[in-house]
């Protein structure tokens, strides 16, 4: 009786913070240099060296475990309830908001905090608009640095590029040369394969970050090309940048300044789908005649990574999107999923300085 006393006890003190959170998030996201003075900058970098020591020599990933337990969990639940001949419908809800409460206040103090910090194109000074003219010019670049990058690694035009590296290695290279100089923290992060490779695949993503554990994942199952991206992408989701469009921002910049040139390969065809599908939607004709300009082995090598995902393709994959687009529009990223593409002017404006 003393247990469960205790237990209904605990279950109104986490129900009553559920407000309570609620109130002061609403509060702090509208006061993002807080957010990045005292939590992106000072709290989290502390947070993360935390969770590293513990971590990041454990050869799996704990954040993937602690998911296959919680949904084990869950699961037995679910099945327990429906096993009850007289469900208790008010103490199953205590408990629900109970374990949303705490779920809620980790995510956001381990890490949902860093979608409310001051925006990457502000500290950069970057001018987030940009002119059909801009795009252009920057789509050349892209193709002009793509193709002169395609000849030096390739044995012809026709040719993709091969890239032999063991995706260990890959991830090894890009750690020792990961920088963003605007980062206050440190750059020391680190990846690990994700458990779930084929899932992840099904589900149409490349990598995650695991909020509760800051552990980041990269797909193995994705070609040797995203892979590269995909691995500092997700290393400046580790470092605090939660923004989408910001992270892939980054993951450009580090691959294109990277001293390997398969690494910088990566970030400059990277760059060029997402402004080739922003410039064919402002301009459908100007983007089929720019795109002629690209060697047919750098198209043989985007083929190659549109095949995969083709190959993972089902009926889920759009419910699956749609809940990430209301999770990312939850926190703060108002165009959700689209919100990627928005790396498109921070290029043009890094290109343009």
């Amino acid at each position: 009786m003393a247990i469960f006393y205790f237990m209904k006890k605990i279950y109104t003190i986490l129900i009553g913070l559920l407000p309570v959170q609620l109130i002061g998030l609403i509060f702090i996201k509208n006061h993002p240099s807080l957010i990045e003075t005292y939590y992106s900058q000072k709290f989290y970098p502390l947070l993360f060296d935390f969770y590293r020591f513990f971590f990041e020599k454990i050869p799996f990933s704990i954040g993937d475990f602690f998911y296959a337990i919680f949904i084990m969990y869950i699961s037995y639940e679910i099945v327990l309830a429906f096993k009850r001949k007289n469900i208790k419908w008010i103490d199953t809800l205590k408990k629900t908001l109970s374990i949303f409460s705490i779920i809620f206040l980790a995510f956001n103090l381990n890490w949902g905090l860093n979608y409310h910090r001051i925006p990457l194109h502000k500290k950069l000074n970057y001018n987030v608009k940009y002119d059909l003219s801009q795009l252009e010019k920057t789509f050349e670049i892209l193709v002009t640095a793509s193709n002169n990058l395609h000849k030096k690694l390739s044995n012809a035009d026709t040719v993709p590029v091969r890239i032999s590296y063991s995706k260990d290695f890959i991830v090894q290279k890009i750690e020792e040369e990961f920088n963003f100089e605007l980062n206050e923290l440190k750059p020391n992060p680190y990846l690990k394969n994700s458990l779930w490779g084929t899932l992840l695949s099904y589900m149409g993503y490349s990598g995650y970050l695991n909020p509760f554990t800051l552990e980041s994942h990269v797909n193995n199952k994705i070609p040797k090309l995203d892979y590269m991206v995909t691995s500092a992408h997700e290393m400046a989701h580790q470092l605090g940048i939660a923004s989408e469009s910001e992270a892939n921002f980054i993951a450009f910049y580090n691959c294109i300044n990277h001293s390997d040139p398969f690494i910088q390969y990566s970030g400059y065809t990277f760059a060029l789908r997402y402004c080739y599908s922003e410039l064919y939607k402002l301009n459908p004709k100007k983007a089929k005649e720019k795109i002629q300009a690209l060697k047919s082995g750098v198209f043989n090598n985007l083929l190659e990574v549109s095949n995969f995902w083709r190959l993972y393709k089902n009926p889920f994959q759009p419910i699956i999107k749609k809940g990430y687009d209301s999770y990312l529009k939850a926190n703060g990223q108002t165009k959700g999923i689209k919100s990627y593409n928005d790396m498109v002017s921070l290029v043009i404006s890094y290109l343009d300085n």
